[in-house]
């Protein structure tokens, strides 16, 4: 019985995957390397196991987009960009200067989603107020500003606050 038992324990570990005992700070530095070797495949399967070990550390989310848009996963490299910055990854210039990110910079949400985050507007009003909805619009009456408050509604009320 206990060759059986230690041949199905062998068998279990030889099953299990390599990242399996693997911290998410050794998986976030093995797809930096495959990034720089541009093997895309497996620095996409690194930074994602990752994001499995960490779920808010947000350095993994960007090496996954990373991998992602080089993969041409336009839409996965935007949703692991996306939830990159919400967790915190703070660095315009890091995310502005990645080649391996360059298959977004024509994407309308690439361009959304950096001015959303990095321009000055991004400091809007912290009471959640849509600005210029709320402020009636000017000359072209209370109508306009009401048509443009009911627009913006479901997008308020669909936020995370």
């Amino acid at each position: 019985m206990t060759r059986i038992s230690v041949l199905a324990a062998c068998l279990l570990l030889a099953a299990c995957s390599g990242d399996t005992f693997t911290n998410a700070k050794t998986l976030r530095t093995q797809a930096t390397e495959s990034l720089a070797q541009k093997n895309y495949g497996i620095a996409a399967d690194k930074a994602y196991a990752a994001t499995l070990k960490a779920p808010k550390e947000a350095e993994s989310y960007f090496l996954l987009a990373q991998a992602q848009a080089q993969l041409g996963r336009k839409n996965a490299a935007m949703a692991a960009l996306e939830t990159a910055i919400v967790n915190g990854f703070t660095d315009e210039e890091a995310i502005k200067g990645s080649s391996n990110l360059e298959p977004l910079r024509k994407a309308e949400a690439y361009r959304e989603l950096m001015a959303a985050t990095f321009a000055p507007a991004a400091a809007a009003p912290a009471d959640g107020a849509a600005p210029a909805a709320a402020e009636g619009g000017g000359e072209t009456g209370q109508a306009d500003g009401q048509a443009q408050s009911q627009a913006s509604a479901p997008a308020e009320g669909t936020s995370r606050h």
